[in-house]
């Protein structure tokens, strides 16, 4: 199949965005990504090591973390900032090489183009709309982003480093979605498995094997992560108590609550803010 073919058949799906800020200490040990994400760098630098290769991404770089890799990445600069988005992506085929590698586009370059910088802070905007074309204005940013990757590549340019091939059982459902949607638009709220399967008219079973296929994840595994991603956002960014944050996350236990939070970021609360603020 050509590559304008492929690039037809290429379904993106949106999964979540936020901007985050990081001081020169922050450095994220080393896990598999079960999702694609970019990451656009907009103040400071940080070094990315994506499957044991090292990348410096400095202001206005874009870096790309395929699914299925290995990353792990530390703040190089004081006052880290960047954009992260995570997604998936796949043909209606199977077994097929993940498709950054057969678009050609490599992990780390320069944006040259304000406008892509501007899609960065709109994706992260849009997330927060209440409109009923959120999911198409989220999809559509997503998609002008990953096109000026697939034109920044340079005609005859070789790619380095191992292709990874996407699993035959690579599908997406929007019952998935429209969970990771209430989720991430609900983010105090604490449904069972058993709640979020009755919202999609899916039993147990299915909703775990078709979370776990679509991100990596299991439903109470991915709430989590988002609950303490939210969390040391609000900690950073915010003079409000630990116990209060912990409330809006809905977690009523600010015991419980700091011990996810310290499993999760290796320190507590209290030591994350105090480390962003020296």
């Amino acid at each position: 199949m050509s590559v304008n073919h492929l690039l037809q058949a290429l379904r993106l799906n949106y999964l979540f965005a936020e901007r985050y800020s990081f001081p020169r200490k922050w450095t994220y040990s080393e896990s598999a990504i079960p999702y694609s994400m970019i990451r656009f760098i907009e103040q400071g630098c940080a070094k990315f090591t994506v499957d044991d290769t090292e990348y410096l991404a400095e202001e206005n770089d874009i870096v790309y973390i395929p699914q299925g890799s290995s990353l792990a990445c530390e703040a190089m600069s004081d006052d880290l900032i960047f954009i992260s988005i995570r997604f998936t992506a796949a043909f209606p085929l199977s077994d097929n090489e993940v498709w950054s590698g057969i678009m050609g586009f490599d992990t780390k370059f320069q944006c040259k183009d304000p406008y892509i910088r501007h899609y960065f802070h709109s994706i992260v905007h849009e997330r927060d709309a209440a409109g009923k074309g959120k999911n198409f204005m989220l999809r559509g940013y997503l998609e002008l982003i990953v096109g000026y990757l697939i034109n920044s590549v340079e005609p005859g340019a070789e790619r380095t480093g191992r292709q990874k091939r996407v699993p035959k059982d690579n599908k997406n459902d929007n019952r998935v979605e429209i969970i990771l949607d209430f989720m991430m638009n609900h983010i105090s709220a604490n449904l069972t498995v058993e709640e979020m399967g009755q919202m999609v008219n899916l039993s147990v079973s299915s909703l775990r094997r078709l979370f776990k296929q679509h991100t990596g994840k299991s439903p109470r595994e991915f709430l989590i992560d988002l609950k303490m991603v939210v969390a040391a956002k609000k900690i950073i960014e915010s003079d409000e108590r630990i116990s209060d944050i912990a409330y809006f996350v809905g977690i009523e236990d600010p015991n419980y609550f700091s011990r996810l939070f310290k499993r999760h970021y290796k320190v507590t609360p209290q030591a994350y803010r105090q480390l962003a603020r020296d």
